[in-house]
């Protein structure tokens, strides 16, 4: 794991890139991200959805995909996804792995396991799943921390279908 000084020297030299950058948001051992400006609502919808077919469907019948000006209540059990404020570029050599803080867990919110890939650049998506009560989701708000590790042996950048993404992006 990579330790905050390791990952501001990383940043000084360019080789990973958050933006827009706020000194303050490099921590002990990792970076906090913030909500973006995009949040997109999972809808009760009863027809499968067919991962190999996504080209084929109008996933406007799964998700709503709504602007965050400010604020967004996340009703009890409800899973959304978010985007992140910053836009990340990773070097080929590293890897992250983002959770929720403790602040939103201790709300009772969670995420699933979220890695990014080394070679990855794109905001970040973040499916959000509510707790018992509802709880304020702000835009601009520490939702996130990232652990970064270093790669051993041969690096395979990532080049997939997310690369560059901006706001949230749906299932591709």
């Amino acid at each position: 794991m990579l330790s905050g000084s390791e990952i501001r020297r990383l940043i000084a030299a360019g080789r990973l890139v958050i933006e827009p950058f706020d000194p303050e948001l490099v921590r002990e051992n990792g970076i906090d991200l913030r909500i973006g400006d995009e949040v997109a609502v999972l809808l009760n919808n009863p027809t499968p959805l067919d991962p190999d077919r996504l080209r084929e469907t109008d996933l406007r019948e799964y998700y709503k995909v709504t602007k965050l000006d400010s604020s967004f209540v996340l009703q009890p059990y409800m899973k959304v996804l978010v985007s992140t404020l910053e836009y990340v570029k990773m070097p080929d050599d590293v890897a992250g792995l983002i959770e929720l803080r403790s602040t939103f867990a201790r709300l009772g919110l969670s995420i699933p396991p979220t890695v990014i890939d080394a070679g990855f650049e794109g905001q970040i998506t973040l499916e959000v799943h509510g707790g018992a009560f509802p709880v304020v989701l702000k835009r601009g708000a520490r939702f996130a921390h990232v652990v970064f590790f270093r790669v051993e042996g041969e690096p395979v950048p990532y080049r997939g279908r997310y690369q560059g993404q901006r706001g949230v992006t749906l299932p591709r």
